[in-house]
């Protein structure tokens, strides 16, 4: 066959009559709220969406926070799409906000396990008041290990992603690690599920339900041996100290004082009573 006929080829143009839209919708971790719409002309299955958590919160300040949904089965009758939680991500302008002049970033990416077998990456960051020690860096970003690693043992995976999604780990990694260096956040940017069992299904779970407090050992090091707290009764023993010191000589002279003008009394009496005598 020549080029020209090649050429003269054309692909059949998809009208807008031969589109057909599926309803997304997320899983029963969000109780199958209606994401979006997307065309269905190719195979959805393994096609990825995004929506914002502002969409099932209708919450403002969580309109950074980006979640990502894989199309996992579809129902070409009811012309509707199931879906699975694959990851979440804050906004790159979000992200650059936390970190101000002068502060420092503290960074850490580490694949957890939940209970039931879910493999997620999880990246954590702390952003400090000002600038921190290196030793305090490593002590803060072991408690950020630790603390997640803790939740993911104990945790099945709803339960795990409303703790990354709402907040509840990064107010437990800032209670622990504030003892250290005084943070100005702490935020799980982002997360990505890895690996999941086969025949895993998704469990209603309430973003209101309470998490359990961890609590983690902390080997402090170098200038972090004593606790913010024990330094500052040290300061205040030292001066209690100093003006004890001080306050001792005073009562001192004070009592020769009092002796002093007992004895000039004295002295005046005897005085007044010669006079009279004479």
């Amino acid at each position: 066959m020549s080029q020209k006929a090649k050429r003269k080829k054309k692909v059949k143009k998809i009208t807008f009559r031969d589109k057909i839209w599926y309803v997304v919708e997320s899983p029963k971790l969000f109780n199958f709220k209606s994401i979006g719409e997307i065309v269905g002309i190719d195979n959805l299955l393994g096609r990825t969406v995004e929506a914002l958590l502002f969409d099932f919160t209708d919450n403002y300040n969580d309109i950074n926070l980006k979640l990502r949904f894989r199309v996992v089965n579809v129902n070409t009758e009811a012309r509707k799409c199931a879906t699975n939680f694959i990851g979440h991500q804050f906004t790159n302008d979000y992200i650059r906000s936390l970190v101000g002049r002068g502060s420092t970033k503290i960074q850490t990416i580490q694949n957890l396990t939940t209970k039931d077998g879910y493999i997620y990456r999880v990246t954590t960051i702390c952003t400090t008041i000002k600038r921190a020690r290196s030793s305090q860096q490593i002590v803060i970003r072991k408690i950020m290990h630790d603390i997640l690693l803790e939740f993911a043992k104990s945790l099945n995976h709803e339960k795990f992603v409303i703790g990354m999604i709402y907040g509840e780990f990064q107010n437990q990694i800032g209670r622990v690690a504030k003892t250290i260096y005084p943070l100005s956040n702490s935020t799980v940017i982002k997360s990505k599920l890895l690996s999941m069992p086969e025949g895993a299904k998704d469990i209603e779970v309430s973003p209101q339900e309470e998490f359990e407090i961890v609590e983690v050992d902390i080997k402090r090091i170098r200038k972090s041996e004593i606790k913010r707290t024990e330094r500052i009764n040290v300061k205040k023993f030292a001066q209690s100290k100093a003006t004890s010191a001080k306050s001792e000589p005073t009562t001192e002279v004070k009592e020769k004082s009092s002796e002093s003008d007992t004895k000039s009394d004295e002295s005046t009496k005897v005085s007044e009573n010669e006079k009279k005598k004479e």
